[in-house]
C-alpha cells in the first residue's frame, strides 16, 4: 500500500538536503568580497622574538636557537618618529681601526607604498618655508636615500622593517685588511642591541668575503633623536677663530648680503646653571669617560689632560664644564658602549701605528656638537717597535702638508712626457687628499710626537727596551699635551700652525727651565719636543708646552662665551673677534700649510719660536752632536743592529727637515687673517724680507744641497742593516741603507719647493708688489741657485780627478740631475694649461742654456782629465738640454 508524506515533511527534507550546499556558496561569497589582509599578523611574525623596547622597539632572533635566522632584526618604527630627524651614524668596534667613529648622517623615515626608506635630506640649504624661494629650493636640491626596507607587517599603524638590508649591507664601507669584500649576512653575527628612549644600538660582527675567503669587522650602528633646531643657539663662524664650521647656504638671504652661504661654529650647547653667578656649572657639563682599556699608568696623565681645557671655560665663567669619570670593570661606567651615541671616551686601541684621532659628530643644522670620542694608539710611546724610515711619505707630510708625494708624482710624470701642468697635478693632489675634515681625518700629531721623542730618547741615550727605562714624566707629558690637542677638536678647535712662532728662543728657554707657563700660543699647533744641546734630561723642567696658550682661552671665550648684560651676541662675538691682531691670536691652519701652496713661511708643523733661522741652527748643532755620538755609542751597544738603524734615520729626518722650512722663504708673504677695522690691523699679505730670502738660500746651499752636510762616518753607515727576522723580510726593501736614495729624495723634494711654479710665479709677482729699492727677484733666484747647484762650472776644482776621487761627488751629481729635471718641465709646458708667465718660462730657458754653455766649456777645457762618473754625468746632461731646448714648445 503507498503511503503519501505530508507536503510540508517533504520540503523540510529537501531544505535540509540542500543546506550545506547553501551555506558552502555563502561563505564563499563572504569570503570572496572579504579582502585579504595587506601584511601577516603582527604576533606571529613576532612569535619567540626578543622584544627590547627603546626608541624604536627591536625585535631580535636568539643566537642559540639554530631553527632561528640568527640576523633577524625587526624594528616597529613609531608613527610619531616617521618625517623626524634622527642622526644615523657608524662606528668600527673591532677590527683594525677599532674605536673610529666612521659616518654619519641626518636621515629620517618616510613610508612609500610598502616600504620604508631612510631619507638623507640635502641639509646643505636653508629651508624657509613660506619664502618664495623655497619652492625653487625643493625641486633643485632633492634628498636622496641610504636604503629601502620592504615592510613586514604593521603593529597598528606602525610599520615593522627587517633592519637586516641596513645593517648587512655596504652602507657603512667598513675597512677590511684587503680593502675589499662583500657583506655576507649568513656569516655574521648580532653582537648586541641595546635601546633607550632617545637612541638605539646595534652592533654586529660584519663578514666581508671576498675571492680568497674573507674577514669579519665590527661595525656599530647607533640611531640617536636629535634636538629640536629651537633648543641650540647656533653660533657664526669667524675666519679670524679657528673652529670647525657646519656649512649651509641660504638662498632666502637679502640680495644686499655678500654671501649667501652660512658658517655656524661647531661647539657644545653650554648654558650656566645659574647665571647670576660670575663662576656656574653647566646645565649639562661635558663628560668624557676614560675606557677602561686605558693603562692605569697612564690615566692620570690623560684626565689632566682634559681637565687642563676646564681653565679656559672657567675662565669665561663655567665651572666643571668638562667633567673626566672613569670605567671599571664593575663601577656604574662598566656597561656603557663607547658606540652609544650618548657618551664620549678615550679609548686605547694597539694597531702597531702611532696616532691618536679627535673626532666629533656635530648636527648638520647647527653645527652643536653632539658626540665626541678619542682614540689613542698604545704605538705612540713604543717608538721603537716601528722601523723609522723617516723619510717616507708619512714624515715628509707630516711636515710639509698632506698631498705632496701625489703632487711630485704626477709633476714626475709629466716630466717624462716632456711637460707640466702643475695645475692639473694640484687639481689631482687635492682631489686625492682632501682637506681635514671636522673628524680630524689629517691629524697626524701623535705619529710626529713619535718622531719627536725619538730625538729627545737618542738625547738621553735612552732608547732601547734594555736601555734605560724611558722616565715616566717625559712620556706622560707627551701624552697630556696629545690627548689635550685632541681634546681640543672635539671641542671644535682647528689646528692653529702659527701658535708656536709667539716667542722668541730665549722666552721660551725662559720659560720652560722656570716656570709652568706656556710655550706655544696654543696646544693645537704641532709642537715639538723642547731639547736643546746642552740639556740635561733629568734637569729639564718640561720637554712639552705644559699647559694651554692664550690662544686657546681665546678661541674657547669665541665659541662658548657668554655676551655681558645688556650686549648682543653679535656685539659680543665681533669684539671677541677684533682681538686678532695679537701676536698670541696669530691663526693658520692647515690650508695655510698645504706644501707649496701656502705662502707663509712661518705657518708650518714641528717648527719653533718666531725665529726660525735660529730655531733651525739651535736644532742643527743637537742633531749633529748626537749624529757624532751615534757613530761611537750606538754602534757599539749590545742589541741588533737595526736599532741602530732607527735611531740614525730619526736623527736624519731631523737633519733634513730644516731643508723644508727654508725653501718655503723665497717669495713667501706673511699672511694675516686681521680685518680692516681690528686694532692694529695690518695688511692681509706682507712680504718676506728680501735679506731673509737670501739668507734662506744660503743656508740650504751651506746644509741640505751640500755634499758635506751628508758626511758620516762610514763606520757608522756600515751597520745601518735591516732587520732579519723573517717576518721583517722585504724583497724590495735593501738590506743596506741606501744612503745616496735617501739624500736625493731629500734634495728633490727640497728643489720642488724652491722650484715649484707656485713659487716661482709669486717670487715674479712680488717684484710689483713692493716699492723699496732693495727686491729679491726671480732672476737673482735662479742664478743664485745655479750656483749653489753647479759650483764646479764656475771654478773648476783642482785634479787630479780619479774614480774614486771625482771632480764633481755622487752626492752633487744626483742632486744636478735632480735640478735639471725640474727646471726641464718648465721648457715645453704650454701656457695654456699652467698658472706661469710667459716671462718666467723663458728666464728658465735661458738658464737651462747657459748651463749647458758652461758644461761645455768644462768639457772642451778638462774632458781629457775629467774622471768617469763626472764625464758621464756632464757629457749626458749637455746632450738633455741640447735636445730639450731644441725640441718645439707651444706658448700660446
Amino acid at each position: 500500500m503507498l503511503t503519501f508524506r505530508p507536503l510540508g515533511l517533504f520540503l523540510v527534507a529537501a531544505v535540509l538536503l540542500f543546506a550545506p550546499l547553501s551555506v558552502a556558496a555563502d561563505e564563499a561569497e563572504t569570503k570572496a568580497s572579504t579582502p585579504k589582509p595587506a601584511y601577516p599578523e603582527f604576533k606571529k611574525v613576532v612569535e619567540g622574538l626578543e622584544e627590547i623596547p627603546g626608541l624604536m622597539t627591536i625585535y631580535r632572533a636568539s643566537g642559540d636557537d639554530p631553527t632561528q635566522d640568527h640576523t633577524k632584526l625587526l624594528c616597529r618604527i613609531p608613527r610619531s618618529l616617521i618625517g623626524e630627524d634622527l642622526l644615523f651614524a657608524t662606528s668600527i668596534s673591532r677590527g683594525q681601526y677599532a674605536g673610529f667613529m666612521w659616518s654619519d648622517w641626518l636621515v629620517r623615515w618616510e613610508i612609500v607604498g610598502k616600504h620604508v626608506k631612510l631619507v638623507a635630506p640635502n641639509v646643505e640649504y636653508v629651508q624657509s618655508p613660506g619664502s618664495p624661494v623655497n619652492n625653487a629650493i625643493e625641486r633643485t636640491y632633492r634628498p636622496s636615500f641610504l636604503v629601502a626596507l620592504p615592510i613586514v607587517t604593521m603593529a597598528g599603524g606602525d610599520p615593522v622593517v627587517d633592519l637586516g638590508g641596513l645593517v648587512f649591507s655596504k652602507i657603512s664601507r667598513p675597512p677590511t685588511a684587503a680593502g675589499t669584500g662583500s657583506p655576507n649576512r649568513k656569516l655574521s653575527v648580532v653582537r648586541k642591541v641595546k635601546n633607550f628612549p632617545e637612541n638605539v644600538l646595534i652592533d654586529i660582527d660584519l663578514a666581508m668575503s671576498s675571492t680568497y675567503g674573507g674577514e669579519s669587522v665590527g661595525v656599530a650602528y647607533a640611531f640617536r633623536k636629535l634636538p629640536a633646531e629651537s633648543s641650540y643657539t647656533p653660533r657664526p663662524a669667524d675666519e679670524r677663530v679657528g673652529y670647525f664650521v657646519t656649512l649651509r647656504r641660504d638662498w632666502s638671504t637679502s640680495y644686499s648680503e655678500r654671501e649667501t652661504r652660512v658658517r655656524y661654529a661647531n661647539r657644545w650647547k653650554l648654558e650656566k646653571q645659574d647665571p647670576s653667578l660670575e663662576l656656574s656649572p653647566p646645565k649639562e657639563p661635558i663628560v668624557f669617560i676614560i675606557e677602561d682599556s686605558v693603562p692605569i699608568r697612564w690615566r692620570r696623565w690623560i684626565r689632566a689632560g682634559i681637565e687642563e681645557w676646564n681653565k679656559a671655560f672657567e675662565e669665561i665663567g663655567y665651572v666643571d664644564a668638562i667633567i673626566v669619570q672613569q670605567q671599571t670593570a664593575s663601577n656604574e661606567f662598566a656597561d656603557i658602549d663607547p658606540e652609544d651615541a650618548r657618551y664620549n671616551f678615550i679609548r686605547w686601541v694597539v694597531t702597531g701605528r702611532a696616532f691618536a684621532r679627535g673626532p666629533s659628530v656635530a648636527d648638520p643644522r647647527t653645527g652643536q656638537i653632539l658626540d665626541a670620542d678619542i682614540v689613542f694608539d698604545d704605538s705612540m710611546i713604543r717608538w721603537f717597535t716601528a722601523e723609522f724610515d723617516q723619510l717616507g711619505p708619512s714624515s715628509l707630510s707630516s711636515v710639509r702638508g698632506p698631498g705632496y708625494e701625489h703632487h711630485e708624482a704626477m709633476l714626475d710624470l709629466a716630466a717624462g712626457h716632456g711637460g707640466l701642468d702643475e695645475r692639473a697635478a694640484e687639481t689631482w693632489t687635492r682631489g686625492h687628499v682632501g682637506h681635514e675634515s671636522h673628524e680630524c681625518a689629517s691629524c697626524s700629531i701623535a705619529h710626529g710626537l713619535a718622531q719627536q721623542m725619538a730625538m729627545g730618547l737618542i738625547a738621553a741615550k735612552v732608547v732601547t727596551p734594555t736601555g734605560k727605562e724611558v722616565p715616566e714624566r717625559f712620556l706622560g707629558e707627551v701624552i697630556k699635551q696629545i690627548t689635550t690637542h685632541e681634546v681640543g677638536h672635539t671641542l671644535g678647535l682647528r689646528h692653529n700652525f702659527r701658535a708656536s712662532a709667539w716667542l722668541t728662543l730665549d722666552q721660551i728657554r725662559e720659560r720652560r727651565d722656570g716656570s709652568d707657563e706656556a710655550l706655544s700660543a696654543s696646544v693645537m699647533d704641532y709642537n715639538p719636543i723642547m731639547y736643546f744641546k746642552g740639556d740635561s734630561f733629568e734637569e729639564v723642567r718640561h720637554f712639552v708646552t705644559p699647559v694651554i696658550g692664550p690662544y686657546d682661552y681665546w678661541a674657547i671665550e669665541y665659541g662658548y662665551g657668554d655676551p655681558a648684560p645688556g650686549q648682543s651676541a653679535n656685539d659680543f662675538l665681533a669684539s671677541v673677534a677684533a682681538q686678532s691682531t695679537k701676536p698670541e691670536h696669530a691663526y693658520a691652519t692647515d690650508e695655510d700649510t698645504y706644501y707649496i701652496f701656502s705662502p707663509d713661511p712661518l705657518t708650518n708643523r714641528w717648527d719653533l719660536s718666531s725665529d726660525l733661522d735660529g730655531w733651525l741652527t739651535t736644532r742643527g748643532e743637537l742633531v749633529s752632536e748626537l749624529m757624532d755620538e751615534l757613530s761611537t755609542w750606538g754602534a757599539d751597544r749590545d742589541e741588533p743592529r737595526y736599532f741602530l738603524r732607527q735611531m740614525f734615520s730619526a736623527l736624519l729626518s731631523e737633519m733634513t727637515r730644516p731643508g723644508y722650512y727654508l725653501a718655503r722663504i723665497p717669495g713667501g708673504q706673511y699672511f694675516s687673517r686681521s680685518r680692516a677695522t681690528d686694532p692694529d690691523a695690518r695688511a692681509a699679505l706682507t712680504l718676506v724680507e728680501p735679506e731673509k730670502m737670501r739668507a734662506a738660500v744660503d743656508r740650504l746651499g751651506e746644509t741640505v744641497l751640500s755634499p758635506d752636510y751628508f758626511a758620516f762616518d762610514p763606520k757608522l753607515l756600515n751597520n745601518l742593516a735591516r732587520s732579519r727576522w723573517v717576518e721583517d723580510f722585504s724583497r724590495t726593501d735593501p738590506v743596506e741603507y741606501p744612503i745616496h736614495t735617501y739624500i736625493t729624495r731629500v734634495q728633490k723634494s727640497v728643489l720642488y719647493d724652491m722650484l715649484g711654479m707656485p713659487g716661482l710665479q709669486r717670487l715674479y709677482d712680488n717684484e710689483i708688489k713692493t716699492t723699496a729699492e732693495d727686491k729679491y727677484t726671480l732672476a737673482e733666484h735662479l742664478q743664485k741657485l745655479n750656483s749653489i747647484v753647479w759650483p764646479e762650472l764656475e771654478e773648476v776644482p783642482a785634479g787630479p780627478y780619479t774614480d774614486a776621487e771625482p771632480m764633481i761627488p755622487a752626492i752633487r751629481r744626483n742632486l744636478q740631475s735632480v735640478y735639471l729635471k725640474r727646471l726641464m718641465t718648465y721648457v715645453s709646458v704650454d701656457l695654456t694649461y699652467a698658472d706661469l708667465s710667459p716671462d718666467v718660462q723663458r728666464m728658465v730657458r735661458y738658464s737651462l742654456r747657459e748651463t749647458g754653455e758652461k758644461i761645455g766649456a768644462v768639457l772642451d777645457a778638462h774632458g781629457k782629465d775629467l774622471d768617469f762618473a763626472t764625464k758621464a754625468h756632464l757629457t749626458e746632461t749637455r746632450s738633455q738640454i741640447e735636445r730639450v731646448l731644441e725640441a718645439q714648445f707651444t706658448a700660446k
